[in-house]
């Protein structure tokens, strides 16, 4: 769904730190690559980043040719791409944009492993950041259980430093305040601190000594707490990977019936974070609606149905049935049990009866199809009338080959059409018919195979 821009946060660049191992996740796939909701998190946290007017992305990757760098180029318009290399820390990471940032006076530094995390933290937090004139602000929270986070340290309730989990004695792993891995600071003071920083015993340089630094600046390092915890929720094993999804589906679910939209059981139904709805759709039972799917307003869908990157417009009605890559215009009706497959186009009014499959082809308007119907690599016109048990044999064995079918076409219960073929405006075929030649307009043919009878024959 494209989300609201907020006003463009000028001199800032953001530097998504993307190029971590992994490896908790036991996964081929890079980790940051794992979908949430339907969407990769490494793009949930590029689109809250551009959402909250931050127009310019670097985005930290392992290599220069991976797959983390190779969705950057698809699918983040205009970000770069900076190769860290060697792993050598989060500070070397972030160091490792310093020429791709160019000429940004202020950073957002965060990891792509935050799917969770809102416009509405990043505005703040750059908002907190502006304000206080501080070198560096970063996002605290309080967890319940804290592992795996650096530990926020405190004396007298200033910031002293963070400590990295690893290099953290157990009095300090108690502690329930932690780095969100969320960062602003001013570029000016930043690249020369990474650059001077000294590795850790473990020889990793991290971001989080980058505090230490501040708080000895006059300008001192700033803190700014997250309001809802969940939004820093990491994501490193697929233990975390469930919850994340959990909590972003239950987010999409609130905002899309304060949209408007009915969900009549919420808990099983399932919407993808690139999903629009207009008002007054009732969605039933076990609807999917998945991908880059758009559905009007008005519209009926379910119960379990499953939609993937389709077009459904306004006054739709779909049952038990699974939609993929197709479109439908207004106030058309389908199935149960119908299955549509990618590169389905059909027009306004049409009725699919129970049973029905249409791949690769356009139904005019108007037009039914009846049940136990397949519609395969044709071109069908308005105010067709397809019979129960029609089939468009598209396929020889070598080829799939195209039918046209012209408007106003009657095509009578278990014809079968042998592509490529084509029947006229006003052509009709009686019931079982064969049909394996051209049919001229308002001509009627029967018989197997089937023939052109002349007016007075019958059917």
């Amino acid at each position: 769904m494209t989300r609201p821009q907020s006003p463009p946060l000028d001199g800032w660049t953001a530097i998504v730190l993307a190029a971590g191992r992994g490896t908790r996740m036991r996964s081929r796939l890079p980790k940051v690559l794992h979908p949430v909701a339907g969407r990769p998190m490494m793009l949930h946290v590029c689109d809250t980043v551009r959402a909250a007017g931050i127009e310019r992305i670097v985005v930290v990757t392992a290599d220069a040719d991976g797959e983390v760098a190779e969705a950057v180029r698809a699918q983040v318009p205009g970000a770069a791409v900076a190769p860290q290399g060697e792993p050598l820390g989060t500070g070397h990471a972030a160091l490792a944009a310093r020429v791709a940032a160019g000429d940004a006076s202020h950073l957002l530094i965060l990891n792509a492993d935050l799917p969770l995390i809102t416009e509405r933290t990043v505005r703040e937090l750059t908002q907190r950041h502006l304000q206080e004139h501080a070198v560096l602000t970063f996002l605290t929270a309080y967890l319940e259980d804290p592992t795996g986070y650096g530990r926020v340290r405190r004396q007298n309730g200033r910031i002293h430093g963070i400590v990295e989990e690893s290099d953290a004695d157990a009095v300090t792993r108690g502690q329930p305040e932690v780095n969100a891995g969320l960062y602003a600071a001013e570029a000016e003071w930043l690249w020369p601190v990474l650059a001077d920083l000294e590795p850790s015993p473990r020889g990793e340089v991290y971001l989080t000594d980058a505090i230490a630094r501040a708080v000895d600046h006059p300008q001192g390092a700033e803190a700014y707490q997250v309001v809802e915890s969940s939004e820093v929720q990491q994501v490193n094993t697929r233990v975390e990977l469930a919850r994340a999804e959990q909590i972003m589906r239950e987010r999409i679910r609130r905002r899309v019936m304060l949209d408007g939209v009915t969900l009549v059981d919420p808990a099983t139904t399932y919407i993808d974070a690139g999903v629009a709805i207009g008002p007054d759709t009732t969605l039933l039972p076990g609807v999917h609606l998945l991908g880059s799917t758009t559905v009007g307003g008005g519209c009926r869908i379910g119960p379990s149905a499953v939609v993937r990157d389709s077009t459904i417009g306004d006054g739709c009605q779909v049952g038990m049935s699974t939609l993929e890559g197709s479109e439908l215009a207004e106030r058309v009706t389908v199935g149960p049990y119908c299955h549509l497959r990618p590169g389905t186009r059909i027009e306004a009014d049409v009725h699919l009866g129970n049973y029905v499959e249409v791949k690769a082809s356009r139904v005019g308007a108007r037009t039914r199809v009846g049940h136990f119907s397949y519609i395969g690599d044709a071109d069908v016109g308005a105010d067709v009338n397809i019979g129960a048990g029609t089939v468009t044999a598209n396929y020889d064995g070598a080829t799939k080959h195209h039918t046209t079918i012209g408007d106003r076409a009657f095509i009578g219960s278990d014809s079968v059409l042998i592509a490529p073929v084509e029947l006229g405006a006003d052509a009709r075929t009686g019931a079982g018919t064969i049909v394996t030649r051209d049919v001229p307009a308002s001509a009627r043919v029967v018989g197997v195979p089937g023939r052109i009878r002349e007016p007075g024959e019958g059917v």
